[in-house]
């Protein structure tokens, strides 16, 4: 949500922050500007700097063997198909297992999940 605080008198917010032509509201009074400026300072404290990577809750030491085997297949170029093969598993299985990593790494596409594997050193 973007903020503007002046001179610990004035502070502007959004109405929506989702929606930034939906207009302003300009908060006056050191009370009630002190209270976000709070929030601001909350906000920051807690915050994770700039491209630095939030591990995820399991940290993957709760993957399971059929997970890293599949990781490491895909790492290396195989295809589902094969992926599945080699596992003595379905396609379905797989396209499943590849969705919940993507989903548990916060990845949008296989290509990040790769990514974000490697760096976590989930490849071996």
């Amino acid at each position: 949500m973007n903020m503007i605080i002046a001179d610990e008198q004035f502070a502007i917010l959004p109405v929506d922050p989702e929606d930034g032509a939906a207009g302003a509201i300009l908060a006056h009074g050191s009370a009630i500007v002190r209270s976000y400026q709070t929030l601001f300072e909350h906000c920051w404290h807690t915050a994770t700097p700039y491209g630095e990577q939030v591990l995820p809750a399991r940290g993957g030491g709760g993957l399971s063997e059929q997970q890293r085997a599949a990781l490491r297949m895909l790492a290396s170029g195989m295809k589902d198909e094969k992926v599945a093969r080699s596992l003595g598993v379905s396609l379905r299985t797989v396209s499943r297992m590849i969705s919940e990593l993507m989903q548990e790494l916060g990845a949008s596409s296989r290509f990040e999940l790769g990514a974000r594997a490697a760096r976590l050193g989930w490849l071996g």
